[in-house]
């Protein structure tokens, strides 16, 4: 009786240590881009469960600086936003959060232009919509513009808003072009005879699309936790890879998009340009030239030390755990 004994401390010692941790999750767009769609399917698929993390909704949030700011001000302990996001929050002083991986690794912007226009030459003196003077909807299209020797300020830039009042617009016509997400473009193209002139992955190589970012508080207070929120986006983002049907399922769920034609189309061009994180996704390389291009463009006076604003641990033991798959 005495080993029963003793087993049964051992099992209740070990139901104490995989005590659930609860975890406040916020998600980004409203209605989300599929590139984005990670953190839904971690939800959906049970990944945070698996991984010992309890999340009991999605909050879901319009754009990144409001994802930003929630977990600045302890509203979320996790959240996805821009490399941009992060650096102006850090640079600003007294922002407690870290970016931790990197799960939609690549830019799939692309500049989509109504069907007058045949190339960038063609938008000078006209207007481009953008959310805000100096953000990545913006400056993410310099590279382009510097490529074909246009100057920038040849550009009209008109501020709108998030992406989905930018796809509103150009499909409106308020504007001629605008940096969309690819399915949004693709949404416009239906909607509006709007076309895609140019992907900008190209002109910004490595440069990642959405930074998975939690309290830097947390990161200190429990590290295991972090380790297995980024392992459970890593496993979603393999299980994007692998599962076509699921994802595009998930996607329309969130969306509200019913055009499943059109959302397998997205999905395809997202996985032919390895948009997904499944190895992590963040790489210092991209982290650099996310802060090099902030200060180039005028959004920081001063690049900030690598390590005040990411953190590569986790990355780096979720995948000690779970093997590094092809990319």
């Amino acid at each position: 009786m005495r080993w029963m004994g003793l087993a049964l401390v051992a099992l209740l010692a070990g139901t104490a240590r995989a005590e659930p941790v609860a975890l406040r999750v916020a998600a980004v767009g409203s209605p989300p881009s599929m590139q984005n769609m990670y953190l839904h399917i971690a939800f959906e698929e049970g990944f945070f469960a698996k991984n010992g993390l309890t999340v009991d909704k999605l909050l879901q949030l319009r754009a990144g600086p409001l994802a930003t700011q929630a977990v600045t001000a302890n509203q979320v302990d996790v959240t996805e936003t821009d490399a941009e996001g992060v650096l102006n929050a850090v640079a600003a002083g007294g922002a407690d959060l870290l970016a931790v991986a990197a799960p939609a690794q690549r830019v799939s912007y692309v500049i989509a232009v109504s069907p007058d226009i045949t190339d960038l030459k063609a938008l000078v003196g006209k207007p481009f919509a953008i959310s805000r003077p100096g953000a990545l909807s913006q400056y993410l299209v310099y590279p382009a513009l510097e490529a074909a020797g246009i100057d920038r300020k040849s550009i009209i830039w008109v501020s709108i808003g998030g992406a989905s009042e930018r796809r509103i617009a150009l499909a409106g016509g308020r504007v001629k072009a605008a940096l969309l997400h690819l399915d949004f473009a693709l949404q416009a193209e239906r909607d509006g005879g709007v076309k895609t002139l140019m992907l900008v992955a190209p002109t910004v190589p490595g440069y990642p699309h959405e930074m998975l970012v939690v309290r830097a508080g947390l990161a200190r207070s429990n590290p295991d936790a972090v380790t297995a929120l980024v392992r459970s986006v890593m496993e979603a983002c393999r299980f994007i890879t692998s599962h076509r049907e699921r994802t595009v399922e998930i996607y329309r769920k969130y969306s509200g998009e019913e055009d499943a034609v059109l959302a397998g189309r997205a999905y395809d061009a997202l996985i032919a340009m390895h948009g997904f994180g499944v190895n992590g996704g963040m790489t210092r390389e991209g982290l650099q030239l996310a802060t090099d291009l902030a200060v180039k463009n005028g959004g920081l006076a001063e690049a900030p030390k690598l390590e005040t604003w990411a953190d590569f641990r986790f990355q780096d033991a979720a995948l000690a755990q779970i093997g590094r798959v092809a990319d």
